[in-house]
């Protein structure tokens, strides 16, 4: 595993440096961009989420909102009940000065954009990604800065575990349980933030089917999310048209409030019925953003996977065998609740 670390780290550090911004050149593609930027920090979500970096620590609520938070015993995060004072307007300071131009881009990604015709599938596509980057690379930003307004020791709380734990804490409680490489990301543990503010604010972190785009770039597969919310699957998930398109009309607003509604964060449905086992997205399926953003699993890794149940939560095409089982023998047979009900099936209510 050290020789792939040094891989993928080597591959990140050079896409890192030949990262470029994305000046403006009075095109409609920029304009498009800088909005959609705007938009989606004008909302509570994005206020929220990045108010907690600057804070230094997430609330506990949001903390504990993840399939897999790392959290363990009587953690410190739970007295984390609100923002520190002074956050949430340092946050909306932010906001209203925050200057796109000081993001840097994948130099292919920015060409491809560019060349898209506007209101294309690939356009679509590819202004997801750069909006799923910016999202990034702004918490990357903001947990560099350091600020920690949060009213206490925040290093305390973060390296905190039971002393008869032989687990140890992870690098910042700012994360997705997926992408916690941070002896492979080029900006190391700030890298581990940006994927939880991606998450947080998009519904997921952002991955495409490298494989279908090189066969047909023009007409690219819908994107992919790669979500942790404790209620939602942990597995990849395809958008569906309706969704993408949701997000993509909220991006090209005029204004939020010309926007017919704010689609953040987009999450899985019943609905969503094309995933992907984590395990096998980048090696076998080819879908990720950047190919160094996870390690393979390693063989413990796997054995745990293949031994785990899969229910009806995650894996939906189960639940369409059975039905196409009942149709065939006409058997009652029970199925598990869907991902978006309760145990007696009625749906959840929406986050």
């Amino acid at each position: 595993m050290h020789d792939i670390t040094e891989t993928l780290k080597q591959l990140a550090c050079k896409a890192r440096a030949a990262r470029i911004p994305y000046n403006d050149d009075n095109s409609e593609h920029h304009a498009v961009f800088r909005r959609a930027i705007s938009n989606i920090l004008s909302t509570e979500i994005a206020l929220f989420t990045y108010a907690q970096i600057i804070d230094g620590l997430p609330t506990d609520e949001v903390a504990y909102d993840r399939r897999s938070p790392g959290l363990h015993g009587d953690h410190p995060i739970e007295h984390h009940v609100d923002l520190c004072p002074g956050t949430l307007e340092r946050a909306r300071e932010f906001q209203q000065t925050f200057d796109p131009s000081i993001l840097s881009f994948d130099p292919k990604l920015l060409k491809s954009y560019l060349k898209a015709t506007m209101g294309s599938k690939q356009f679509s596509t590819r202004l997801i990604e750069l909006v799923a980057a910016a999202l990034h690379e702004i918490g990357v930003i903001l947990f560099q800065l350091d600020l920690r307004l949060h009213q206490g020791d925040v290093d305390a709380i973060v390296q905190w575990k039971e002393e008869d734990d032989d687990v140890p804490p992870r690098v910042t409680i700012f994360n997705h349980p997926y992408f916690l490489d941070d002896d492979v990301y080029p900006d190391g543990v700030a890298d581990v933030v940006g994927y939880w503010a991606e998450d947080r604010i998009l519904g997921g972190v952002a991955a495409f089917d490298r494989r279908a785009e090189e066969s047909t770039p023009q007409q690219p597969a819908n994107v992919y999310f790669l979500s942790c919310r404790r209620r939602h699957t942990d597995r990849y998930w395809q958008l569906l048209d309706r969704q993408q398109q949701a997000l993509v009309d909220f991006f090209l607003a005029k204004s939020p409030a010309e926007a017919t509604s704010c689609p953040l964060p987009t999450l899985c449905g019943d609905d969503n019925t094309v995933r992907i086992d984590e395990q096998f997205a980048i090696v076998h399926h080819h879908v990720y953003r950047d190919i160094w953003e996870r390690k393979p699993p390693t063989r413990e890794h796997l054995r745990f996977l293949a031994n785990r149940p899969q229910d009806g939560k995650d894996y939906p095409e189960h639940a369409a065998l059975i039905e196409s089982i009942k149709r065939q023998w006409g058997d009652d047979l029970e199925t598990e609740p869907s991902l978006g009900s309760d145990v007696e099936g009625k749906p959840k209510d929406s986050e």
